[in-house]
């Protein structure tokens, strides 16, 4: 016992030199989700090298190439439904090389973001709140024998360093530096309702379903106080140029109209959107998406 008793001492001491808070605690919730604006499956090998262990998901479809703003909804969308200590790898990086910082965020309910501080972790942010933000030490945490690559930080630092903090290899304060609690963030979207006139951008949706979102959410369009089967007169522009004009039936969801037919309906993130009942209302109409791209919906008078 008596030879036992300065081994505890001393551990006790570093205890109290070093206490484990929250910050530090490891995740090692063995999940890493991984989404990118391109087919990267050597970061899903990357990972399996760290641990084979590791459950690792990858968002389909892909992010559209270059949008950040998309990275960033698809963020806080998705991660809305995982556990905590889940550690969500995000590659939409068209400044990748330069001198942007590479980063893990980490929201209040325990959800760990890897990406580049380009914009990408702005939903997120802003949908859970932030907890702490490291920059990545690259010294550590990127894939050894990796330094002379510039242009794809995704396999050689995003993927190796979520896949080391949720596999447990290393805790969040060994991810790198703490800096301050925040991220770049991305230019808000506004939306109003003026004289039963609501007036929004287009926030995203011009992907591969191509049901195109607003930045009107279901609580300001509840104001006008609309009933299912109302139809609303629809006007979308890009710098002020008209791109399509229309009158789409508000319904609760896509088989409430003819195949091919349009519909304005809430989707499941909560905001206003057109689609194309199996169809894709952004490819067909050239539509796009950013803070260019506006739109007006008010209720027809027909």
């Amino acid at each position: 016992m008596t030879k036992n008793v300065p081994v505890v001492i001393t551990a006790f001491l570093l205890l109290a030199q070093h206490p484990v808070t929250a910050q530090d605690r490891d995740p090692a919730s063995n999940m890493l989700v991984i989404q990118a604006d391109f087919a990267g499956l050597v970061m899903t090998g990357v990972a399996k090298t760290v641990s084979n262990d590791l459950e690792v998901f990858n968002v389909r479809p892909l992010i559209p190439l270059y949008d950040i703003r998309a990275a960033s909804q698809s963020l806080a969308y998705n991660a809305q439904t995982w556990p905590a200590g889940t550690v969500f790898v995000s590659v939409v990086d068209p400044g990748v090389g330069t001198a942007r910082k590479s980063v893990v965020l980490k929201t209040r309910n325990n959800l760990f973001f890897v990406s580049p501080d380009n914009g990408s972790l702005s939903g997120p942010a802003k949908a859970y709140g932030i907890d702490a933000v490291r920059e990545i030490d690259e010294t550590v945490n990127r894939i050894p024998g990796s330094e002379w690559s510039h242009t794809f930080h995704g396999r050689d630092v995003y993927s190796y360093t979520g896949a080391r903090l949720a596999a447990g290899v290393i805790s969040f304060a060994e991810v790198g530096p703490l800096l301050d609690a925040t991220v770049i963030e991305l230019p808000t979207m506004g939306a109003r309702l003026e004289y039963g006139v609501m007036y929004g951008q287009i926030t995203g949706g011009t992907g591969r379903l191509g049901n195109i979102a607003f930045s009107i959410g279901r609580q300001l369009f509840g104001e006008i106080n609309a009933s299912y089967g109302d139809r609303f007169d629809v006007i979308i522009r890009k710098a002020g140029e008209q791109i399509w004009r229309g009158t789409v039936p508000y319904v609760k969801s896509f088989g409430d109209v003819p195949v091919g037919e349009n519909l304005l309906f809430i989707n499941s993130s909560g905001d206003t959107s057109i689609a194309i009942n199996q169809g894709n209302f952004a490819e067909a109409n050239g539509i796009g998406a950013g803070i260019d791209w506006t739109i007006e919906i008010s209720m027809s008078a027909n």
